[in-house]
């Protein structure tokens, strides 16, 4: 991540609205923010991390209301960074109000994330922007921004808390927590063995022997089973066979039974068939003339009643038709006088027309009149547009000779912008360089200043940095070479105060505790080495502090040689660049060709413009004006032309109107048209309607009365015919009738019947059933028959038989024993076979069972064992340290180096930090016993580490992090240790951020933002190099 633009309004001290552009700041690589305590430094951290993250470390739940500045009312933050493989400008905003109503009420902030694709910001999510950046908030404040307290935290974490941290940061390390997986599938194992086992039980014990003697029972009861079968189909043809005989003798016995009871029947079947036939004989004779009498008497009969009904028929049809006969002749009379009514209709009808084109005759001539009011007036308007069309016209001839040359101006007006467009280029450059030579003269000042502070710069050229830079390293060098120098003297002479000690203790005669000597005749006196001790201690003091100001002087010439060669750098490319814009100055004034206007009145050609402007704009007005009114003009035109043709087409029809009233009235002619003067349209519309209907209803009435007369005629006529046609049939039938009865009375002369009254009394009062008898008869006969061939063909087949009934059922007894027999048999072998399939589904299962258990009850013992190696994220931690000694190896290239050295971070067994302290015969010691710049050192490198190694996970290509870090409680040596460190990260191409309220940092830092807090005005900020 790489900021680019940070804007704050109304966040804690930050009252107005502040932007930072960071761009300045990280060109420099190194840059800090600088202000005092309390000034507002560390909001900018907060700022960035908040419309991230959302969040805030220093704040409680209230943090809407506790962030918001308590004289503001709005809080808003922007910021533009760069992020990801591709390094894309993202921006994030947030902003909260404070309820007017009410103080303490301030609404939810409003989050807005946006990217940057081309021109445009493309709306995107929070999480897409945190994914861009690769961290989450906790990572984030360890490793890319650093807020106070949190630079040492991985460094001095606990091994648990480090190992959650590392899993943050490397996801992939996730994939190594096998515990909860590995307890997951030892569950699922021992589910499935606990299942496989009860399986098992379920089946039973089950053994192959067993099997085998169930088949072999099997196979004995089949063969069994199979011979009883045998003996039983055998059975069962004999059995077929005397059911046969059985049969045929039974039915012979009912045969002979059936014959002889139709034998003893005979007689009676005698008589009948001797009555049938007498009744056959009398039915010839008599039953056809009978019936035909009495058909030839009944269609008589009838035709006569028919007859009788056509007459009635017939009367009562005439006198309708004499009836309707008179009506017709009334209606045809009316029919036939029926055309004046429609005469008088057409009379009223042109009475109508002509009042009609009257009225029309009075309404064209008063449209003629005001026509020709409106045609004059037309007439009279065009005149007058085409004079305004012409004055317009006139003046804009006028307006159009006034007018410049448009391009000329627009030229000239180019001319001029470039030209102050190259001033201010010229002005700016001058300005700039101007600052450069203010800096330049204030890094002489701090030359002159630090040459005189030590007396060894007096020889050296006024002004030459890299010769006072020489000087104070050969002053230092001779400074350290005394110290040693006088060092050791000091620690000869401190030797000597030893020994002097020791000579105070002797006595004459006791032996001497160095030598043995008993005999001491020159002891050392101590009092001139005690003096020559102090002497050099307070000479040893001097000269360390006059080192550590040389290291002071020759710290503070490198920063400002470095200032004075990146001024001198600008100043030559800025007088480079100003020589090239006075150049372009110059070639640009010899391009002014325009003779007409001068070159350097701009207000001249200002006012030109502006008069063009004006009289364009007049211009288009007048365009406009004219082409309003040629268009008025040209409507009004055509506006007359129709006012005029329709004038004519009037004419037109006022003379068709005047021809047709005068055709009216001759068509009237011998019509009473002034009896209907006073009568309305109204009244003569009725009666003209009334003379109509009358017309069409005598006609329609005429012609349906004519229609029905002549159906009435043609259905009379048609009676007539009928009555005709049934009065000869009515005379034939009766004439056949005569002769029927003729006949019959022939036929029964010499019976007993006199006439055809008696024969049909027989035949009704007869109850027997000629076609019964016969049908009795006949079925008697045929039985009979039947019989007697039956029991010929059973005779012939017994022949030669014998049958015994207690043998048969004995026969029956045995084979219904051998059937139950079967059925047992059936049932043994159905439950052997079901036994034996059982048995072998069982044994297969259990063989299956059997092999997925021993599988199971390995992988169990599998899983165990890793569970046991997985136990307490152990494998996480091993694979965690093994990312952390990569880190720690990479951490040892900056951290060794920076230590010139001396201390070189490694691992111990728990995961902890610890120290190799190559100053003390390589022996290991905690982290935690650093110095606080040895600590920083550390921290920094382990944080370096980190942002590599995030940086090739994410893809991104920003080397930045930002520092918020309590300097101020170093001393000068590890100050002086942490401004080594950071100029180092210079020459890697990192870019670096510091906060601090410490002054001293300010001279060793080449670009600086300023953060001030004043009571009118809050928390501000400038930017310094």
């Amino acid at each position: 991540m790489l900021p680019v633009k940070l804007t704050l309004e109304g966040i804690y001290s930050y009252r107005e609205r502040q932007t930072i552009d960071f761009t300045r700041l990280t060109e420099a690589r190194l840059f800090g923010i600088f202000g005092p305590v309390g000034s507002g430094k560390s909001t900018i951290l907060d700022a960035m991390i908040y419309v991230i993250y959302g969040t805030i470390d220093r704040l409680n739940n209230e943090v809407k209301y506790n962030l918001m500045n308590l004289q503001s009312n709005r809080l808003f933050v922007d910021f533009e960074f760069r992020a990801g493989e591709d390094g894309r400008l993202y921006r994030a905003t947030v902003e909260s109000r404070r309820n007017k109503k009410k103080f303490t009420d301030v609404s939810s902030p409003k989050y807005l994330y946006h990217v940057r694709e081309g021109d445009e910001w493309l709306p995107c999510t929070r999480e897409e922007v945190i994914d861009a950046i690769g961290l989450n908030v906790q990572n984030f404040k360890r490793v890319v921004i650093i807020p106070q307290g949190k630079f040492q935290e991985f460094l001095l974490l606990r091994d648990k808390e480090r190992t959650d941290m590392m899993m943050e940061l490397f996801g992939e390390l996730r994939r190594y927590d096998l515990g909860g997986r590995v307890a997951y599938l030892e569950g699922e194992t021992i589910r499935r063995v606990i299942d496989l086992r009860g399986q098992l039980t379920g089946l039973g014990e089950v053994s192959a022997e067993q099997l085998a003697e169930r088949k072999e029972e099997y196979a004995g009861v089949r063969e069994e089973s199979a011979r009883v079968k045998k003996e039983i189909a055998d059975g069962q043809k004999e059995e077929e066979r005397l059911k046969k005989v059985k049969q045929l003798v039974d039915e012979l016995d009912k045969r002979k039974a059936e014959k002889d009871t139709l034998d003893a029947s005979g007689e009676e079947f005698k008589l009948l068939q001797s009555r049938v036939c007498e009744h056959e004989r009398f039915v010839e004779r008599f039953l056809q003339p009978l019936n035909q009498y009495e058909e030839a008497e009944r269609r008589a009969n009838e035709a006569a009643g028919v007859l009788a009904n056509y007459w009635e028929v017939l009367r009562v049809k005439r006198e309708e038709l004499t009836a309707f006969s008179e009506h017709f002749s009334r209606l045809k009379q009316e029919y036939e006088q029926r055309d004046g009514l429609r005469e008088r209709a057409e009379r009223l009808g042109l009475l109508l027309h002509l009042r009609a084109v009257r009225k029309e005759q009075g309404d064209l001539r008063e449209r003629h009149g005001k026509g020709e009011k409106l045609v004059i007036a037309g007439r009279e308007e065009a005149g007058k547009l085409r004079e305004s069309l012409n004055d317009r016209k006139k003046e804009l001839e006028d307006v159009q000779q006034a007018m410049p040359d448009m391009k000329v101006l627009s030229d000239i007006r180019e001319w001029y912008n470039m030209q102050q467009h190259i001033g201010e280029e010229n002005a700016r450059l001058r300005e700039e360089i101007a600052g450069v030579e203010k800096e330049l003269h204030l890094i002489q000042r701090d030359v002159e200043i630090i040459q005189q502070q030590h007396p060894a710069f007096k020889g050296v050229p006024p002004l030459d940095c890299p010769a006072l830079q020489r000087a104070c390293q050969e002053e230092r060098e001779r400074v350290g070479t005394d110290i040693k120098k006088i060092r050791d003297e000091w620690m000869h002479q401190n030797s000597r105060q030893r020994l002097a000690d020791f000579a105070g203790e002797l006595s004459e005669g006791e032996p001497c505790p160095l030598c043995g000597a008993l005999s001491h005749p020159a002891p050392l006196h101590a009092a001139e080495v005690a003096e020559d001790l102090k002497v050099k201690a307070a000479r040893i003091e001097a000269l360390e502090n006059e080192e550590k100001q040389l290291d002071r002087i020759a710290s503070r010439l490198t920063v400002i040689n470095e200032r004075g060669q990146s001024a001198l750098e600008r100043r030559e490319q800025l007088t480079r660049k100003l020589k090239a814009v006075e150049e372009k100055l110059r070639a640009h004034r010899s391009r002014f060709t325009w003779e007409k206007y001068p070159a350097d009145d701009l207000q001249m050609i200002m006012r030109e413009i502006n008069r063009t402007t004006l009289l364009n704009e007049k211009k288009r007005e007048l365009e406009k004006t004219c082409k309003l009114t040629e268009e008025a003009i040209e409507r009004k035109r055509v506006e007359l032309e129709k006012y005029i043709a329709r004038l004519d087409e009037i004419n037109r029809e006022v003379v068709q109107r005047d021809s047709r009233v005068e055709l009216l009235r001759g068509q009237l002619a011998g019509f009473d048209v002034a009896a209907y003067e006073d009568m309305p349209d109204t009244g003569i519309q009725r009666e003209l309607e009334t003379c109509r209907e009358r017309f069409e209803r005598v006609g329609s009435e005429y012609q349906r009365d004519f229609e029905k007369s002549r159906a009435i005629e043609a259905e009379y006529r048609k009676l007539e015919g009928s009555v005709e046609e049934k009065s000869k049939e009515v005379i034939r039938l009766q004439r056949e009738f005569a002769e029927r009865d003729e006949r019959l009375k022939e036929l029964l002369k010499g019976s007993v019947y006199k006439n055809a009254g008696d024969l049909r009394r027989y035949l009704t009062e007869s109850t027997f059933d000629v076609s019964g008898a016969r049908e009795r008869i006949r079925q008697y006969e045929q039985r009979l028959h039947v019989l007697e061939v039956r029991i010929a063909e059973l005779r012939a087949l017994l022949e030669g038989v014998s049958h015994d009934v207690e043998v048969f059922e004995a026969f029956e007894e045995g084979l219904r024993a051998l059937k139950e027999r079967e059925q047992v048999i059936l049932a043994k072998l159905g439950a052997l076979e079901n036994q034996i399939k059982d048995m072998e589904t069982r044994v297969a299962a259990r063989e299956k069972i059997g092999k997925e258990l021993e599988g199971l009850e390995l992988r169990l013992a599998n899983l165990q064992m890793l569970k046991g190696l997985f136990r307490g994220n152990d494998f996480v931690k091993f694979v965690s340290s093994m990312y952390l000694q990569n880190l720690c190896n990479a951490a040892n290239e900056r951290f060794y180096r920076m230590t010139r050295q001396r201390l070189k971070l490694e691992l111990s067994e728990d995961n902890d930090f610890i120290v190799r302290d190559f100053m003390n015969e390589g022996r290991t010691r905690s982290a935690r016993t650093l110095s606080g710049g040895q600590v920083f050192q550390a921290s920094l490198s382990l944080a370096l580490a980190l942002t590599d190694n995030i940086r090739h996970l994410t893809g991104s290509n920003q080397n930045f992090f930002f520092l918020d870090e309590g300097f101020g409680s170093l001393d000068r040596e590890s100050l002086g240790v942490v401004f080594d460190t950071l100029k180092s990260l210079r020459a890697e191409n990192r870019v670096v951020g510091l906060i601090s309220h410490v002054e001293e940092m300010q001279q060793e830092i080449p670009v600086c933002l300023f953060v001030e807090n004043s009571v009118e005005e809050g928390s501000t900020i400038r930017i310094e190099n």
